[in-house]
């Protein structure tokens, strides 16, 4: 059952705790019969990590010829959860199950009290997403054939009708905080404009090619840092009626550019009939 302990040495220095983590995790996944794989992901599958970074895994779990329920994902978190302490103190941990595409997956978080994190995901080895699907993951442990074949939908996809969600919902949240401003409810208003702020980097992503476009300012920032949506930075406001008047005429711009440039790049067509309406609202008088 081969292992990538080449990549985990190769780790520097200042990782140290990462390494520590991830080497528990392969070395349970060498002694037990239900983990089919381990993969690592994120800023240290990409070769981007600082020693504040999370330790982003994955691990398949084989099921049993019986496991309808995911009785064997769920047997596999409940061992990491007793590796924990041998990577260090505890703070607190999250465990939650969700339902995807059929399979029962586990997620785990662990907060260590040196600030380390672990952020794992317990799926059925059939689902475990590899190639364009994951490209930023490294596969440390498998079982059988090293795995290269790609798994689930590619990470660089991005349907029209996804686009054209991002675009509307961020144009009906541009309208809300109009509407919140012209009550005077700044911290709604604020929200509101935050959340279109977070359809802007999820189109912006879209339309320079990134990597999990939905993920939205993580993936702009990994990407390419130091080109962002022009005027961006006019959209980010305090707790003032004008400051936040300004951002939200600043944000309406750079919503409609984006938009346009997410259709664009990825050859699809979005309505402009929302936005047309949300300009001439915004820039109305009360």
């Amino acid at each position: 059952m081969p292992s990538d302990r080449e990549w985990i040495a190769s780790l520097p220095s200042q990782l140290g705790r990462q390494r520590q983590a991830v080497t528990a995790l392969l070395e349970y996944c060498e002694r037990a019969p239900l983990a089919a794989s381990l993969s690592v992901g994120c800023s240290l599958g990409r070769g981007a990590a600082d020693v504040l970074s999370d330790v982003d895994a994955a691990i398949g779990a084989h099921p049993s010829l019986d496991d309808a329920d995911g009785e064997a994902v769920r047997s596999v978190e409940r061992d990491v959860v007793d590796v924990l302490p041998g990577i260090g103190k505890v703070v607190d941990t999250f465990r939650q199950e969700t339902v995807t595409g059929g399979h029962v997956i586990r997620r785990l978080f662990a907060q260590f009290e040196d600030r380390l994190q672990l952020d794992l995901a317990v799926v059925p080895e059939d689902a475990v997403r590899r190639g364009d699907a994951a490209p930023d993951f490294v596969p440390l442990y498998w079982v059988g054939g090293r795995p290269h074949d790609a798994n689930g939908p590619s990470a660089f996809d991005v349907s029209e009708t996804q686009l054209q969600e991002w675009s509307f919902l961020g144009w009906r949240a541009l309208l809300d905080a109009d509407k919140y401003l012209r009550r005077g409810t700044l911290w709604e208003a604020h929200a509101r404009l935050h959340e279109a702020r977070e359809r802007i980097w999820m189109l912006w992503a879209a339309a320079r090619g990134a990597s999990y476009p939905w993920h939205g300012l993580s993936q702009v920032l990994d990407h390419d840092p130091g080109l962002l949506p022009a005027g961006v930075e006019a959209t980010v406001a305090g707790l003032d009626a004008e400051a936040l008047r300004r951002a939200l005429t600043a944000a309406v711009d750079v919503l409609a550019r984006t938009s346009d440039d997410a259709a664009r790049a990825r050859g699809a067509r979005i309505s402009g009939a929302m936005a047309g309406y949300v300009r001439r609202t915004v820039t109305s008088q009360c």
